[in-house]
């Protein structure tokens, strides 16, 4: 007979955390009148930053170590009255080690190449 091995999974357990920090930037459309709660929702999750509000534009930045956060988010600000369309403009995954390490000198330059 054999055996199913789902039977012997933890299923109140969920999966480690992602190794990778995942970095995303949206600009949200909406209406005049939705920044104020815009702002409030994106006040109430640390992984969210209202990073250049405006009157019917905003930029928000997400950054997170669940992958699945940026698009839970994405249907969340979606989802709130007055917003007419969420649009994830970048998404970059970085293992988080590498992003916690110091940057040497020779690798930091200026967006024209040179050294600053």
């Amino acid at each position: 007979m054999r055996q199913d091995h789902r039977r012997n999974q933890d299923t109140h357990n969920p999966p480690p955390p992602d190794p990778d920090t995942h970095i995303a930037s949206f600009i949200i459309q909406h209406r005049d009148s939705a920044i104020d709660m815009l702002s409030t929702v994106i006040a109430q999750h640390a992984d969210l930053e209202l990073a250049l509000p405006g009157t019917t534009r905003s930029i928000v930045i997400c950054e997170s170590a669940d992958r699945h956060a940026v698009m839970q988010r994405v249907d969340e600000l979606q989802a709130l009255p007055g917003v007419l369309n969420v649009l994830l403009v970048y998404h970059h995954a970085e293992p988080a080690q590498a992003l916690a390490e110091p940057l040497s000198e020779s690798s930091v330059t200026c967006a024209n190449g040179d050294p600053p």
